[in-house]
Order: structure tokens, then sequence, then C-alpha cells
């Protein structure tokens, strides 16, 4: 996941938690304060009732429900019980008809306030005396308007909050979005930068903020990678020049020795010594070049696309031609359908050196046995499959196979220098791709190239 859109996320969560936590918060007091503006209002009922119950007078008794009755008016489900002081078989009824808390009841005695809610309804009791009486007002009712005002704040709250996310994570991922896009842009300059074009740099704004530091740091880095790349190409294209004269005369040299008439045996031993170490010298130092130029793309070669079956059959040209009576196979069987998953964009000498490397490889560590080539695609690379029979590499070795001239050490038989390897995985490197390298000592090695599409 993109950091912008995990910003995007956190930020949103983090809105969400306020909200959830201010909706919480609403509720309970909207409830709190509802609840006890209902209790007052059935408090002040339940006090009508029960002074208008102490009165003897009728005519008196009579103004007070009138009074109630005009002013007050009856809530929802509405009841009052009234108990005398003297009459504890009522009491006792009631205590079981109401199964109340017992601190309800306590309180009552204590004269306080006693308040109880349970199953939408609220329950109120008043201990009220008057000219020596003594009576007890247990009143009920239903607040069916608070409770569908306290529904529908509900459903406000948990519509809101749905929203208030949708809205809070499109804003948060726009701004999200503004914030890095500096950040794109200077992932797009340094993706354009390569060994061809090392002297661009990033273009660096006025404002003192992480991203310009970000962009300086980039071309203070670009200003050392220059400077180092100039030094290796330069050393890359003098060593091909001054290396290749001294060991030309060296071999001429040595020729001019062995055609000399008259010269003792050990003397001729010595030429042709000097003749055949001067041409492994050479290889080498072809090699080594050619390693370090693959390493930062130093020769600047023409890339275009290339067909891989095609590149495939040069390379068995090749191999006819330098090991003839090869065993080199190559299985057409497994072609895609779609011509263009056959297709790579590079460059077409060095991925023929890269394949021709490993081909030759399986020739010579199986002497000339059976190589068996395939071409595949998925649905990013192409896939070239060489798999051959001969002494395969062992299992601690094969991650060391790649390292500049190291050679496993069942190989010492066979004629190398370490090169041809990390050479060729140079070259797949340089060409975006990987290799996967599966072997059994005694039974052969696979090596697994991956392209991408061109």
């Amino acid at each position: 996941m993109k950091i912008q859109n995990r910003i995007a996320l956190i930020f949103t969560f983090l809105t969400a938690g306020i909200i959830l936590s201010l909706s919480v918060f609403i509720y309970i007091f909207a409830s709190e304060s509802i609840s006890a503006s209902f209790f007052h209002r059935l408090e002040v009922r339940s006090d009508i009732v029960g002074h208008a119950a102490l009165i003897k007078n009728q005519s008196r008794t009579s103004i007070y429900y009138d009074i109630k009755e005009k002013h007050l008016g009856d809530l929802p489900y509405e009841q009052h019980q009234i108990i005398w002081k003297n009459d504890v078989k009522k009491a006792d009824s009631l205590r079981k008809k109401l199964p109340l808390p017992q601190s309800f009841y306590d309180a009552i005695v204590r004269k306080q306030p006693a308040r109880f809610f349970q199953n939408d309804t609220s329950y109120v009791g008043l201990n009220i005396i008057q000219s020596g009486e003594n009576i007890i007002v247990l009143s009920s009712a239903v607040d069916l308007y608070g409770l569908e005002e306290m529904e529908n704040l509900k459903k406000l709250l948990v519509t809101g909050f749905f929203i208030s996310l949708v809205f809070v994570f499109t804003f948060g991922k726009f701004f999200s979005n503004q914030i890095f896009q500096p950040i794109r842009q200077i992932i797009r300059n340094v993706k354009g930068i390569s060994a061809h074009n090392l002297n661009q740099r990033l273009k660096v704004d006025n404002k003192k903020d992480e991203i310009s530091d970000l962009s300086h740091t980039f071309n203070d880095m670009l200003d050392r990678l220059e400077i180092t790349f100039e030094i290796q190409n330069n050393f890359v294209s003098n060593a091909s020049h001054e290396f290749k004269t001294p060991l030309t005369i060296i071999s001429g040299e040595a020729q001019l020795g062995l055609s000399v008439s008259g010269i003792s045996d050990i003397a001729k031993d010595s030429f042709r010594t000097i003749f055949r170490e001067s041409e492994k010298l050479e290889h080498l130092t072809n090699s080594m070049l050619s390693l370090a130029q693959t390493g930062f793309d130093g020769k600047k070669e023409q890339w275009e696309e290339i067909r891989i079956d095609e590149l495939i059959l040069e390379v068995k040209a090749t191999a006819d031609q330098i090991m003839p009576g090869n065993g080199v196979m190559i299985n057409f069987d497994e072609l895609p359908d779609n011509e263009e998953n056959l297709v790579v964009y590079g460059n077409e000498t060095l991925l023929k050196a890269a394949f021709s490397n490993i081909v030759l490889n399986s020739c010579k560590y199986s002497d000339n046995k059976f190589v068996h080539v395939v071409i595949k695609s998925d649905e990013t690379y192409v896939i070239i499959e060489i798999t051959d029979e001969g002494i395969g590499i062992p299992d601690r070795e094969i991650a060391q196979i790649f390292v500049p001239f190291f050679r496993a050490s069942n190989t010492e038989k066979y004629k190398g220098y370490g090169i041809g390897l990390p050479l060729t995985n140079n070259i797949i490197k340089l060409h975006q791709g990987s290799i996967v390298v599966k072997s059994e000592v005694g039974i052969g090695t696979t090596f697994t190239v991956y392209l991408p599409f061109g």
C-alpha cells in the first residue's frame, strides 16, 4: 500500500475515533438530559396527586386535579399508587407487584428523591407529610416522545458518522495526494536518470522544507556517482587499449621466438608457455573489461526490440561453430500464441553473449550431452529454461556462482576463469530480468531466465 493511502486511512481512523467519541458523548448527554426532564415532570404530577389525596375537602382536592389536567396533562401510561403510613399490607403487595430495587424504597424512606428506569418505564417515589399525615406516592409513566427523540438522534448520529467517514477519507486522500506530489515528481525525475545522462539534476525549489533537502541530497549523490562513473569509464576505455597492446607484443614475440631455428628445446618450451599464458591473460582481460562495462553500461550500445526465439536460434548456431557435435535441443512446443510475448527490449549483442555463456557452459560441463532449451512466457516475462545433464553444482556453492572468479569445487578438470556467469548475470540485470538456478550434483543444472516483455 502506498504511503499516501496509508496516511489517508490513518487520518480517517483517527477522525472516525474522534467523531465516534463525540457522538457517544452527545447521545449519553441527551439521554440523561431527557430522562432528568421527564423524571422532573413525573415528580411534579406525583406531588400534586399526593397532596390532593391528603386533603379531606373534596372541593379543594378537585382543584388540584383541575390544575394538573389543565396545565400539566397526563403522561403516556401514567399511573399513581398511594400508600398510607399504616397500610402495611398494601405496601407489601405493591413491592411484590413492582419488583424495584431495595435502594429505591430506601431512598423514599429517607425522604430523598427516588428514581428508577426499567423497560422504557420511568418510576418515581415521594414521601409526603402534610397536617400530620404521611403517605408514599409511587408514580410511573412512559416517555414515548423522549424515546422517539433518542431513536431519531441515534439514527442521525449513525448516518452522520458514516457520511462523515466518506468525506474525511475523500478529503484525506486529496490532501495526501497534494502533499506527495513533489515526491512523485522526484521519483519520475530519478527514474529518468541513468548512466547515459548522469549530468541531469533534480529541480530544487527555494522552499526550505524536507522535499528541498531530499532533492539536494539526491543531487549530491548524483555528483558523486557521475565522478565515480567517469573515472571507471575512463579506466575501462584506457585499459582496453593499454592492456591489449603489450599482450599483443608478448604474444607476437613468443611466436617469433618459436619460429627461430636452432634454439634449444628448453627455450622453445619457454616460448610456448609464454604464448599460451599470454592468450589466457588476453582472454581474461577481455572478460574482465566486458564484466566492468556491463556493470555500468559504459558501452552505450543500441537497444531495440528483440525476438527471443530468433536470438536463441542464433545462440545455437554460435554453439555449433564453437563446439561441433553439441547436444543443444530447442523445444518450441510451449511458445506463447501471442508473438508479442516473445519480444523484449534490449541489446542483441549483450543478450546473445549472456545466453551463449549459459549454453556453452551447459555443453562444457555435461561433456556434450543433451542440453534442453525451452521458451515460454507468463503474464509478465519471457521465460527461457536451459537444462543440462552435467556434473551439477553443490548446494552450498550455488549462491556463489555469480561471484567473479568463483569456480565450483567439482570443475577442476574443466578450463575456465569464473567470469562467464557473473557477466551473464550483469547483462540480465541490465535488462531488468533475473536468473534462477536449480542444480543437483551428478544429475544436471537448470538455468531459468526471466526477461520482461519489451
